[in-house]
């Protein structure tokens, strides 16, 4: 039976957590945060990670520790194993013994010899991108009917923070992909008024210097905002060798 001063002790934990969201806290350290708390309040939970699939490749995105990262990376480098298979379907998967699991036989072999894990459970977490919860035991038939029970409360929480994670981690890229039409738009207009040429001719000019630099255009288009010209281009072998 759940101990109800546990839960009232994990509802006011979770409560903290959130709270810290609103205000100046971190995702990805209320993620680990979860991970970590998933081991103190889920009984036969040793070790606890987050899983994110994209394109097809594994990623950890949070972990209690570094055996649950070692773990995981069994797994993505197998292409096999609970976590993966919870995070792609619609389902939770209980991987009770190491020693006598069938379904991913390559993982639980590499677990088994790598790792002190013997049991696994994973909770599929419904977010844009494939992704799941992943908590490991030492022994096996670790997890009870009340484990499956707080795991699902925690499976919750983490779906939402991935949530969080992801719509951050958008807002991030789209801020920077901005900041770098900024910034390349800005060279486009050093060098209009540089060689009296249009924008178009100005843009083919970025473009071609930074091929032949093998430079990145919105570092070659900082450096010419910075410097108001482009820098000196390689000469070509040929030339070089001419006297």
């Amino acid at each position: 039976m759940v101990d109800v001063d546990e839960m009232v002790e994990l509802s006011s934990e979770l409560a903290a957590l959130g709270a810290d969201l609103r205000g100046p806290g971190d995702d990805d350290a209320a993620l680990m945060r979860l991970t970590q708390l998933a081991v103190k309040h889920i009984q036969g939970c040793d070790w606890a990670s987050v899983t994110v699939m994209r394109a097809s490749k594994g990623s950890t995105l949070a972990a209690s520790d570094e055996l649950a990262v070692a773990a995981d990376t069994l797994q993505y480098q197998t292409g096999q194993g609970p976590c993966l298979s919870a995070a792609q379907d619609n389902a939770n998967y209980m991987l009770f013994d190491v020693a006598t699991e069938t379904r991913w036989p390559q993982f639980t072999a590499l677990l088994a010899a790598r790792t002190p894990v013997r049991s696994v459970l994973s909770f599929q977490l419904p977010a844009e991108e494939h992704s799941a919860l992943n908590l490991f035991a030492q022994r096996p038939g670790a997890y009870s009917a009340d484990d499956v029970t707080t795991g699902t409360i925690f499976a919750a929480q983490a779906s939402s923070l991935v949530v969080l994670h992801h719509a951050r981690d958008k807002t991030a890229q789209l801020e920077r992909g901005l900041d770098t039409s900024r910034e390349i738009g800005a060279a486009i207009g050093v060098l209009m008024a540089h060689h009296k040429i249009t924008r178009t001719a100005a843009f083919t000019l970025l473009r071609q210097a930074s091929q032949n630099l093998n430079t990145k255009l919105r570092d070659l288009a900082t450096d010419v905002v910075d410097t108001g010209a482009l820098p000196d281009l390689p000469i070509p072998r040929a030339e070089r060798t001419q006297t």
